[in-house]
């Protein structure tokens, strides 16, 4: 259920970068003050203790990673699999 959530995620982070003008339009310049404001906007959450609103703003984070690993696979320098195992790397190695 978890995969196939997160695989139905990124079908629509696809779509949306193929089909939507404003999400075609975005580079990684043009999502960092987004992802900061989104950002701030988690750490508010986590200091208000409101958990329904944290929820919401690491949808929005987790939004941000597929699109920045969507741009990265369109200039070819990397994509979500490798960031996914990255991480997995660096857990395992710590």
């Amino acid at each position: 259920k978890l995969a196939d959530s997160f695989l139905g995620l990124v079908k629509i982070m696809d779509e949306l970068r193929d089909k939507c003008p404003w999400d075609r339009k975005q580079t990684i310049q043009s999502l960092r003050n987004l992802t900061i404001e989104e950002t701030y906007e988690l750490a508010d959450a986590i200091m208000d203790e409101n958990y329904d609103s944290i929820r919401e703003e690491l949808g929005d984070l987790l939004l941000h990673v597929l699109f920045y690993s969507r741009i990265g696979k369109e200039k070819g320098a990397f994509d979500l699999q490798s960031v996914i195992e990255g991480i997995s790397e660096k857990l395992i190695f710590r």
